[in-house]
């Protein structure tokens, strides 16, 4: 069960690095909604927005003059939530290789238990910043989808929750994830064995018990 369990959270915690790092990159947090009366594919990101044009069958994209100039709160606190979010999935990640018990860097008990141990505070503090991130800009867009709706201009186009949105979604949940998979490995290695003649055998990392 522990191999598995460890296996879980490393592909937890690569999902939720790659899914939020997708996020940032792609940069499609809303789209035109399919009511609008349009004749281009409109996305709505963290650092522009983009338009295809299915008649020249060609991408244009108008990046923001600069990152400086006043925004939305709901873009700026959603821009250093998720990059915080990747960078703490980073060192999250990192302390869970070091404290794996399949990895051969360090075989102290003690060393790999303190590395799990901040495996998971990094990756509940990626989830939470991830959340934060991601219900504020849900909540962004609902009401402005909701003002845009109201307006009732032909054709003008109201825009809904694009795929890079779903994608920070993702990432944290697999952020979360992770953290409880780690949090049970680490619940399994403070708690001792109930076998007394083999513990672990065979991966250096047992502790042999023996009574009198």
């Amino acid at each position: 069960m522990g191999g598995v369990a460890s296996l879980l959270s490393i592909f937890s915690g690569s999902l939720s690095f790659v899914c939020t790092v997708s996020s940032l990159c792609t940069d499609c947090w809303q789209i035109n909604s399919k009511g609008s009366v349009v004749l281009s594919m409109r996305c709505r990101g963290l650092w522009g927005e983009c338009v295809w044009d299915k008649f020249v069958k060609i991408w244009t994209c108008d990046v923001f003059s600069s990152y400086l100039n006043p925004h939305p709160a709901a873009i700026i606190l959603t821009r250093a939530s998720l990059i915080t979010s990747a960078v703490a999935g980073i060192g999250a990640f990192l302390c869970l290789l070091l404290g794996c018990r399949y990895f051969s860097c360090c075989w102290d008990l003690t060393a790999k238990y303190r590395c799990l141990c901040l495996s998971v505070g990094f990756y509940f503090f990626a989830g939470f910043m991830s959340s934060i991130g991601v219900i504020r800009y849900c909540v962004y867009v609902f009401f402005q989808h909701q003002y845009e709706v109201s307006l009732r201009i032909p054709g003008f186009p109201s825009f809904e929750y694009g795929y890079s949105l779903w994608m920070a979604v993702a990432g944290n949940l697999a952020a979360l994830a992770a953290a409880f998979t780690v949090c049970y490995e680490v619940r399994r290695m403070k708690t001792p064995s109930t076998n007394p003649a083999n513990e672990h055998a065979g991966n250096g990392l047992g502790m042999m018990r023996t009574y009198v």
